[in-house]
């Protein structure tokens, strides 16, 4: 991830939602459903959210359709060392749990 996303926004777990992550442009927050990310079976379906997330928040103006289209180009994409940072984003956000997924 790259230091505009780092300074701007923080990134939570949330397990009781009912998507796999939501953005919050106002409150400069992104939570993500990690439990129901890994029960999909999907392989690479957390890193899928994670990068769906930061793309609503990078570009919020643009449609779901779009983001979308961004993610499943963007991660195909990623290097090893890229999915290790984003992946890293979401370890340092077990220290900022919400409290409704305590």
């Amino acid at each position: 991830m790259d230091k505009w996303f780092k300074k701007k926004y923080s990134v939570k777990v949330d397990n009781r939602m009912k998507y796999f992550g939501e953005t919050d442009t106002t409150k400069k927050t992104i939570k993500i459903n990690k439990r129901k990310a890994k029960k999909s079976g999907q392989k690479g379906e957390l890193l899928d959210s994670i990068r769906h997330e930061v793309l609503h928040a990078k570009h919020p103006r643009k449609s779901e359709k779009r983001i979308q289209k961004m993610t499943e180009r963007s991660t195909k994409r990623m290097s090893k060392r890229s999915k290790k940072k984003t992946y890293n984003l979401l370890n340092a956000a077990r220290r900022n749990r919400s409290p409704r997924s305590r």
